[in-house]
């Protein structure tokens, strides 16, 4: 095809015919031209087309993220909220002389109970949401607001994550010093370490161990429902986004 071009070229020229040889050339280059831009059209197609598949593929996985986020925070947090609580208050009101034991055994292992979730509360999967800072991708997520949706997020929950840590009070800690927990026989305390336990739940330090525990209960809680309420509609937003 060049050594084409090229004899028309020699052609003109050898026949003095530089006129026509200049509307060619331009012609030549015009066509050079639009061949670059087709190729770079193509190009450009192919690689949006690569993006919208890699798109797809991160926020098919951020919602499989997004359930687990859900499914823990209901699971490990919302579910046995209301069972700690009680729990707790069950031994605030032992200690101010308001609680009528009725089974030792079981009101010792509701005290327990009351340390549920007790350290770094908030457990939220980020892996998908990692990979998209640490290799630049986030960018490919096409739509602004979504994008946007996506960081505030994962921003809210790493804050309330963190913030959930501020709250640990050392109760657990304070109940297994005197009952050593084996999560393989859990409900197994021994005689001795029930009369001792019972004994040190009528000590102030008990009573302030409780109340600081009640006080992070309270804002897990409190964070886990904001998690879910951002987690749902990041969902509808993320579908939405799929379904186009």
């Amino acid at each position: 095809m060049f050594k084409f071009f090229r004899n028309i070229r020699h052609n003109m020229i050898k026949n003095n015919k530089t006129g026509q040889y200049l509307k060619y050339a331009i012609g030549e280059i015009i066509l050079v031209v639009i061949g670059i831009l087709i190729a770079l059209s193509i190009n450009n197609w192919n690689e949006k087309r690569k993006d919208r598949v890699l798109e797809k593929e991160y926020l098919t996985r951020l919602l499989e993220d997004i359930k687990f986020d859900i499914s823990w925070s209901n699971t490990y947090i919302l579910d046995r909220y209301k069972r700690k609580v009680e729990s707790l208050e069950n031994g605030k009101a032992y200690y101010q002389g308001n609680y009528v034991i009725k089974d030792t055994l079981q009101f010792l292992q509701d005290i327990g109970y009351g340390g549920v979730f007790g350290y770094a509360a908030l457990n939220l999967n980020k892996n998908t949401y990692n990979e998209l800072i640490s290799t630049g991708n986030l960018r490919k997520i096409e739509s602004d607001k979504l994008r946007n949706e996506i960081v505030n997020y994962y921003e809210n929950s790493n804050a309330k994550s963190k913030a959930s840590r501020n709250y640990i009070s050392g109760y657990i800690n304070f109940t297994n010093s005197f009952t050593a927990f084996n999560a393989n026989n859990p409900g197994i305390i021994a005689e001795f370490d029930q009369k001792l336990l019972l004994k040190h739940l009528k000590t102030e330090e008990y009573y302030r161990l409780a109340n600081l525990e009640l006080t992070l209960a309270h804002r897990v809680s409190n964070f886990a429902e904001d998690i879910i309420i951002l987690a749902k509609e990041l969902t509808t937003t993320i579908n939405s986004q799929l379904e186009d």
